[in-house]
């Protein structure tokens, strides 16, 4: 499996069994956008289940639809899902997102990464897992 890979919105990495999921600063997010990301990261993860760190401290906006998608098809192959966010913008869309969409995967946010990593390497079945950024 590649250990890299990049589109127009995210940036993909695998360390340490973690899928890490990286948006870029000012992105927003409609449907078309949130399957694209879906697709990329299946193709990705070759098909293999993941924890998934998800940073979305840059991102701008992510519109309903795109919202209601990821939070259904955008959770295949997801063991768990940890945000980290950067108050308040990040931090008021995780929330709102939690609240609406009742993710079916174990999910969280997180302000600090290394807090983020070990919350996920609980699926792993590690305690601690090394961040890349």
């Amino acid at each position: 499996m590649q250990s890299y890979f990049e589109n127009d919105f995210t940036q993909y990495m695998l360390v340490d069994n973690i899928v890490h999921i990286i948006y870029k600063k000012g992105v927003i997010i409609d449907l078309q956008a949130s399957k694209r990301i879906v697709r990329d990261r299946l193709m990705f993860q070759e098909e293999r289940a993941y924890p998934v760190l998800c940073d979305i401290r840059q991102l701008r906006r992510v519109d309903k639809a795109a919202r209601d998608y990821l939070a259904l098809e955008g959770s295949l192959l997801i063991k768990a899902l940890a945000f980290i966010i950067e108050p308040p913008v990040t931090d008021v869309m995780t929330r709102f997102y939690l609240m609406t969409n009742h993710p079916d995967i174990p999910t969280a946010s997180f302000r600090e990464i290394s807090k983020a990593l070990a919350y996920l390497g609980k699926f792993l079945g590690l305690v601690f897992a090394t961040a890349i950024f």
